[in-house]
């Protein structure tokens, strides 16, 4: 019954069309369904045992984070996309001594 009012609104999404006037176009909105993602994916993880935040995020931080301190000291392959794993020279030749 405290949910009522929460699934009539998603429903209404697929009943009707959605247009700037309707009241519930918020309900599309990028962030709220950034905001719903998150929940969503928090409580399938705690029921899993899991903690409600997934690692990985924090890790690719933590390698930014990494490779931003190490390149102060030494030249190495970045990787410069997370994503694909593409890597690049750390060394421009902006950053080389001039010769």
């Amino acid at each position: 019954p405290e949910l009522l009012r929460e699934l009539e609104k998603t429903m209404a999404l697929l009943a009707f069309d959605l247009d700037q006037s309707n009241p519930m176009v918020d309900l599309l909105d990028y962030s709220h369904r950034q905001k719903t993602a998150a929940e969503l994916n928090a409580a399938i993880l705690s029921s899993q045992g899991y903690p409600k935040e997934p690692k990985l995020p924090h890790l690719i931080h933590l390698l930014a984070w990494s490779q931003s301190k190490l390149s102060e000291k030494v030249n190495f392959p970045i990787i410069s996309n997370f994503v694909t794993a593409e890597l690049e020279d750390s060394c421009q030749s902006d950053d080389l001594p001039d010769s």
